[in-house]
């Protein structure tokens, strides 16, 4: 495994990368700002570490980006915006581009404020799930065709009006993801995957945390062979469907309420001991280059 940090424009990026010295970073990259990464991909082409971005994209009316939706003003645009950034990426020679699964519904989104907000109806998802396998097969033929792997990550079950650090976990809102079971499908096809360990065992809303942890190892191990990014989360109660960013120095971590907790994150990644082709970050809300020696630690177990 190769493990990395994250990077943002306004995090501190090079002071956290010199002092970490990581064999990767991961970029959050937005596609609807490329000039905001002139900076940074102008001083890791100097270095040696593998790069890898983290797609996210707006269009111009504020929706998320989502290319399955069945409205072509949504979905041609956020393909555009897609294709954009697998060809930024083979531009800057970066490893990997990681794309979050399309939404049956469309989101309003603002980048700065960190707001979202549901703003249409569901639309069906038999005919989404077909226009999203089909767009992923095509975007990852397009990926590899210029030399960059295309990874689909797993995400949580629900979401909240606000992805601000601190929210309010309660205040549930269905989004209605495409589903597990397509990136099963996907994975099947051999589409690479990024597994985050929060977001998959958010899929399951339950108070018995037994079948929690249960669904997040088999699934964990069902997708290993095509596992090529790893991100190291993990949730505390209530398991609600919604994700949870935080530090790997959380007093939970070392308790049965966190799934993963510390123990159980060395169970997981022991299905990958072996490998050297996965990349693996934690994504923290700060203090990024101390959670990558957390991480070194966590590794280090296995």
């Amino acid at each position: 495994m190769k493990l990395g940090i994250k990077v943002a424009p306004g995090n501190d990026w090079k002071n956290n990368i010199e002092a970490a010295h990581p064999a990767m970073v991961e970029i959050w990259y937005n596609a609807s700002r490329p000039d905001d990464y002139t900076g940074i991909f102008a001083y890791l082409a100097h270095t040696s570490i593998d790069v890898g971005l983290h797609y996210w994209g707006a269009l111009p009316s504020g929706l998320l980006t989502n290319a399955s939706y069945p409205d072509p003003a949504v979905s041609e645009p956020s393909l555009a915006l897609m294709r954009a950034t697998i060809d930024s990426a083979a531009a800057h020679k970066c490893v990997y581009v990681n794309i979050h699964p399309d939404l049956y519904n469309l989101l309003q989104v603002n980048f700065d404020t960190m707001g979202i907000r549901v703003a249409s109806k569901q639309a069906d998802p038999k005919a989404m799930n077909e226009t999203f396998i089909q767009n992923t097969l095509n975007l990852n033929a397009y990926a590899a065709a210029r030399g960059v792997v295309l990874t689909v990550e797993t995400v949580p079950s629900c979401d909240t009006p606000s992805w601000k650090p601190g929210r309010d976990r309660t205040d549930v809102i269905n989004t209605h993801p495409i589903p597990m079971s397509v990136l099963v499908d996907l994975a099947h096809r051999g589409v690479a995957v990024a597994n985050d360990f929060g977001h998959t065992a958010s899929n399951v809303i339950s108070d018995d945390r037994a079948a929690v942890w249960r669904y997040l190892y088999d699934t964990t191990r069902t997708l290993e062979p095509v596992t090529r990014l790893i991100h190291l989360g993990f949730i505390e109660p209530p398991y609600n469907g919604v994700d949870f960013h935080d530090s790997l120095d959380n007093p939970v971590l070392e308790t049965s309420a966190a799934i993963p907790n510390k123990k159980e994150m060395a169970e997981l990644l022991q299905l990958f001991k072996t490998r050297d082709d996965v990349w693996i970050l934690v994504e923290p809300r700060e203090n990024h280059v101390k959670n990558y020696h957390l991480a070194q630690k966590i590794i280090a177990s296995v």
